[in-house]
């Protein structure tokens, strides 16, 4: 009556609830890195251009862009790991 759950083959939607996956692990790692990386480039940027009344929009910026493209390499990566081992 119930199959083996460990050799059951992967069913018809794995690939969309896989690409479900790494896209919700694309977004926290780029809010992680979005974050994280603001402890460095704020003080950065207010020593870089120091007397600038908004200095702070250079460190949000950068730090803008290493969440993008911390998120799109962590969901690159998941979702190859997850086409991989469903083949």
């Amino acid at each position: 009556m119930f199959e083996n759950i460990d050799n059951a083959k992967p069913g018809r939607h794995w690939l969309l609830l896989g690409s479900l996956k790494a896209i919700g692990v694309g977004i926290a790692c780029f809010f992680l890195a979005f974050f994280v990386s603001l402890l460095i480039t704020i003080p950065w940027s207010q020593h870089y251009w120091a007397g600038e009344a908004q200095a702070e929009l250079g460190g949000l910026a950068l730090s803008f862009y290493f969440g993008i493209a911390s998120g799109i390499a962590a969901a690159a990566y998941t979702l190859r790991r997850i086409t991989r081992s469903n083949r």
